[in-house]
């Protein structure tokens, strides 16, 4: 709040409350203008009239506009002008406060998916109320560390939870959610439905339950299932019409032009030549005066020099849209409201996708995307399928695609896939969540076009012979063009060449694909230190600056409090909050990736056994939150599976100019990626973790939670553990806690002995020095050319199982009971084999087929059924417990043992 104002409160007078506010309004069907207008300037406020054709005469002019949604052509400016787009309930809030609000939880973009939120949290751990208190805060939600009138959602575990309980007695309309749907929106940065997770009696933690429920309808597909509908719009209103209908002026004052490629009949020409007329528009034959260029494919010379001119581009399906709803919306924030690739996109050619589980729009939507990707689309699925696009893991499909080593994705891949022009690497997480009680089916229709891709791939500026100077944004009268998205240039070119065909190198888009999904697995710290862009805010307006918690003291994290003793303090109590936000922010980045999630990804438990992947649902008994997803049994003799550690993902840290911290140390380069296993110092310490990583970090050894490419694996002994037993392929220096102690003293032990664990080698029967050696032969091979089936209600997942044989070179195959299967043995003469085959088994080896399994009732019942089908093959099948796959992967050869094999009646 400025100095004129403070001067005003002193005297006991009040300032206008939108002094300095100068703002416009975007109708809507929820917007009542008159009423906006009429409260903004009696308190102050400046409103600046739209012009004849509804779009902002001045946007620069601006501080605020007020809309209930983003759909309006000035969009993609404001934001880069940092100018605040809020909803009507901005101007309640702040007139019940007394004072603006903060602008940010009013967004309307839907990308901030929790700016409706008022979350407070109840009795849970220290460390998850933080990280939840980050996400939400970092997604534009708000954060109550009280419960109010105003809170939306209570995230606990306990119905009886004191907040739960004043909600019922009051009966509120909070709703009381479990964090495991927090970590579920954030692990598929979509905002899911509440359902499942709501109390009382949240289906979420009812474990017999054996049902998906129903998709809702999307309400992004809502005519943008495909780019070219097949029906004619009405020439004239019908007897009954719409509100938007009636008054249909969304092409006022604008030029619209039909591109030759959209093969336009007579009769639909004239139909939509008077709807554009009837709406104050304009049509005409030279793509050069149009403002609007509606074709069907991304090519052509019109397409490509409107592109570059920053001209609205969009779709016959994104024209229909705008005459039945009257209201303009941005063509690039829906996938077929923007001209299709002719020829597909590079990668997908040979390709063979299959759809299951989504039903009617949202079926028809994929159906059309596989196939303007330029993959095969095939309604039934076959072996020779590549991919299984599913909104949940509940079909005969997803169960064949297991069987068939088919990779299975959800619809989120396939968007990314197309809104960024290039196919995405399946390994980023997001592609493969699959919510126990959500169908995916209704976040269909999310995505938005990255615009900064589609450039490089379809209109890209020629290159100029000198570089000319920035350009600013314009206070041009014309309609600012809809098709530049967030945070794109509005440089405009006069003159446009024939294009040429632009070839980008597929290399390099595949590496930028790996570079993005690294990116998206591990996310860039926070920096609270960066400037906002665009112009400097009016000091008027500073009393507008985001504040997102709500109880009395508003900055401050749910895990501080204090008071204030006057400016100077205040200050420094400000800085030290935002120090704290970004280090909960990161923490969140941080835990939000880790695999699990926030909530169940082996953080919180005070027991080391819980610690691990999840079990299968049946198995899912517990009501504790952290171990009833993560803990099973690897073994079939139940033995010690605990990690014990509760790593995050290593990260290269970064400086930064303006890090609110001062001068950040020169970091040494990395020497060891450590993975930490079994050893308990971190359980519930999440505060020392931070601590010791950073002390690890400064001595050039990055903690690590996958066990890929580490150099140091560290435990108290030797375990059976997924991790201890992947870990092993990369043929680390295995060591004991005596190792770690050192490095977090500052001191690196050279050449440190091998884990001694005598015990254990006697049990299993190997040596862990020997092991080693031949894990550094073996290369990752040891099962290179093995396809090993594994029943899929194995104990201890068969995702588990999965990753032990994927990380020796080995292929592994779900095995459900279906006929039919694709049998094929080992190459005998491999020409491509290495020294792994060394350590194979012998020749022997070759005539045998695996299945890995259980010995519950349900698993003996398919082996009848895998034994036929091996014989039928011509090769010889041996059913066997896990031990002899786990044996192999831990000795790092095959070997063989009577007591492995499985026959029926065994336990």
């Amino acid at each position: 709040m400025d100095s004129t104002i403070m001067d005003g409160e002193a005297e006991g007078e009040r300032a206008p409350l939108f002094e300095g506010v100068h703002f416009a309004v975007i109708p809507g069907e929820k917007v009542n203008v008159r009423n906006i207008v009429t409260t903004l300037e009696a308190e102050g406020g400046t409103h600046h009239a739209l012009n004849s054709n509804q779009t902002i005469q001045d946007l620069a002019s601006l501080t605020h506009i007020i809309s209930s949604h983003v759909d309006f052509p000035e969009f993609a400016d404001a934001v880069d002008m940092n100018i605040d787009v809020v909803k009507p309930a901005w101007i309640e809030t702040s007139v019940r406060r007394g004072k603006p609000a903060n602008a940010r939880p009013y967004n309307p973009d839907p990308a901030q998916i929790f700016s409706d939120l008022v979350v407070t949290a109840g009795n849970l751990p220290d460390g998850d109320v933080e990280s939840i208190w980050a996400g939400v805060i970092a997604l534009g939600g708000q954060w109550s560390g009280s419960l109010t009138k105003i809170t939306t959602h209570i995230v606990t575990n306990d119905l009886n939870d004191p907040k739960c309980k004043m909600v019922q007695e009051r009966q509120m309309k909070t709703l009381m959610v479990l964090p495991h749907w927090f970590d579920t929106c954030l692990r598929l940065g979509k905002k899911i439905n509440e359902r499942p997770y709501k109390f009382p009696n949240p289906d979420y933690l009812d474990h017999t339950i054996d049902w998906v429920p129903k998709a809702e309808p999307s309400p992004w597909l809502e005519g943008a299932t495909t780019d070219r509908p097949s029906h004619t719009p009405e020439s004239s209103p019908s007897p009954s019409p719409s509100e938007s209908r009636k008054n249909l002026n969304v092409f006022m004052s604008k030029t619209v032009y039909f591109a030759k490629d959209l093969e336009l009949s007579t009769n639909l020409r004239s139909v939509l030549c008077e709807l554009i007329q009837t709406g104050g528009g304009l049509v005409t034959k030279d793509a050069v005066v149009a403002d609007i260029y509606i074709g069907r494919y991304r090519d052509g010379s019109e397409y490509v020099s409107a592109s570059r001119a920053r001209k609205t581009v969009a779709s016959l399906a994104w024209l229909y849209h705008v005459i039945q709803f009257s209201r303009w919306k941005d063509p690039t924030t829906r996938l077929l409201h923007y001209p299709v690739p002719r020829n597909g996109i590079p990668g997908f050619g040979n390709m063979v996708i299959s759809v299951s589980n989504y039903s009617g729009e949202s079926r028809v939507y994929l159906e059309n995307l596989v196939k303007y990707c330029g993959a095969e689309f095939t309604k039934t699925m076959k072996h020779t399928n590549t991919h299984l696009i599913t909104a949940h893991k509940r079909s005969e499909k997803v169960e064949a695609a297991e069987e068939w080593n088919i990779n299975i994705i959800n619809h989120l891949w396939l968007e990314e896939c197309y809104a960024k022009c290039m196919v995405m690497p399946l390994s980023n997480p997001k592609y493969t969540v699959f919510p126990t009680r959500t169908n995916l089916g209704e976040l269909c229709g999310q995505m938005s076009f990255d615009m900064d891709r589609v450039e490089r791939a379809y209109f890209r500026a020629p290159p100029s012979p000198a570089k000319a100077p920035s350009p600013k944004i314009s206070k041009r009268k014309s309609v600012p063009q809809s098709s530049v998205p967030t945070g794109r240039r509005s440089d405009e070119y006069v003159a446009v060449p024939e294009p040429t065909p632009i070839a980008e190198d597929l290399e390099t888009e595949a590496e930028e694909a790996e570079e993005e999904a690294e990116e998206e697995e591990e996310p860039e710290p926070i920096i609270a230190g960066k400037k906002p862009r665009g112009r400097p805010r009016k000091s008027s307006l500073t009393a507008a600056t985001p504040r997102n918690v709500i109880d009395g003291k508003e900055n401050e994290s749910p895990m501080s409090r204090g008071t204030g003793t006057g400016g100077r303090a205040a200050k420094q109590k400000a800085h030290t909050l935002i120090g704290s936000a970004v280090q909960d922010a990161n923490l969140y980045s941080k835990e939000a990736k880790r695999k699990g999630g926030v909530i169940y990804g082996g953080r919180r438990s005070d027991h080391p056994e819980d610690f691990s992947s999840p079990v299968p649902e049946a198995a899912r008994k517990s009501k504790k939150r952290a171990s009833d997803e993560g803990t099973y049994d690897v073994t079939a003799q139940g033995s010690d599976l605990s990690d014990g550690e509760t790593q995050k993902p290593g990260k290269k840290l970064k400086t930064s100019k303006t890090s609110i911290r001062g001068d950040q140390p020169v970091l040494p380069p990395v020497v060891h990626r450590m993975m930490v296993t079994g050893d308990e110092r971190w359980i519930n310490k999440p505060r020392v973790e931070d601590a010791d990583r950073i002390k690890l970090r400064q001595v050039g050894v990055l903690l690590m939670q996958d066990p890929k490419e580490i150099t140091v694996l560290v435990a108290k002994k030797i375990l059976r553990t997924p991790k201890f037993v992947c870990a092993l392929a990369w043929a680390p220096m295995v060591v004991d806690t005596k190792y770690l102690d050192a490095a977090l003293k500052g001191k690196l032990i050279d050449n440190s002995s091998t884990l001694s664990d005598r015990d254990a080698e006697e049990r299993l029967g190997f040596k862990l020095v020997e092991a080693l050696d031949r894990a550094r032969i073996n290369n990752r091979q040891l099962l290179r050319g093995w396809k090993i089936y594994v029943s899929r209600d194995i104990s201890g997942t068969f995702d588990t199982f999965k990753t032990i044989i994927t990380v020796n070179g080995g292929a592994a195959y779900a095995f459900n009971g279906r006929t039919g299967l694709h049998i094929e043995g080992r190459v005998v003469d491999d020409e491509d084999a290495g020294p792994e085959k060394l350590h194979q088994g012998g020749e022997e080896e070759y005539d045998f087929v695996y299945l890995v399994s259980g010995t519950t009732a349900a698993e003996q019942k398919l082996w009848p059924g895998f034994r036929n089908q091996v014989v039928k093959a011509g090769f010889q099948p041996r059913i066997v417990r896990s031990d002899w796959l786990l044996n192999a992967a831990m000795s790092q050869q095959v070997s063989w043992k009577e007591s492995w094999a499985l026959s029926e009646g065994a336990k």
